[in-house]
């Protein structure tokens, strides 16, 4: 975006400090701010963790999805982050799980049987720590790769 200040500019609003002018400089500078400065959103690097585990019959289970064997990841997101995460495996049937680790509160789920697309994506409403969980349906077992992408 191009941006082109003349040198005194009447801002409307408070930020006219009780209507008087504003020199172009400052006014810039709080555009500035106010954008996140000169950066544009395509600058910000997408994290990717990737982890290669296995799912045993004597994993954690999960009392609240039918006693199913589960590995979790925790990782940090920041509010409006793109989550995308994915599982590679050829040994079970996955189901993938998005957790906020403060409440513990289920916020996203994927199976490829019935979700859409080929991964679980969410955007983050707030910032904190989360946990994906990786599910095998049917008490299966056996190795998989997972990869979590947080993209700003």
């Amino acid at each position: 975006m191009v941006l082109t200040i003349q040198p005194v500019i009447r801002a409307p609003g408070p930020a006219t400090m009780n209507n008087k002018f504003l020199p172009a400089a400052v006014l810039t500078i709080i555009m500035l701010l106010s954008c996140g400065g000169a950066e544009s959103a395509g600058d910000e690097i997408a994290s990717v963790i990737e982890k290669t585990g296995a799912i045993e019959s004597s994993d954690t289970r999960d009392p609240n999805h039918s006693d199913l064997a589960y590995d979790a990841y925790e990782f940090e997101a920041e509010a409006f982050d793109q989550i995308l995460v994915e599982v590679t495996t050829e040994r079970f049937s996955p189901l993938l799980k998005l957790v906020e680790v403060s409440t513990g509160a289920v916020i996203a789920e994927w199976d490829p049987v019935y979700g859409t697309g080929d991964a679980l994506t969410y955007t983050i409403a707030g910032a904190g720590s989360y946990e994906a969980r990786v599910y095998a349906m049917e008490d299966g077992t056996g190795d998989y790769i997972l990869s979590i992408t947080v993209t700003p």
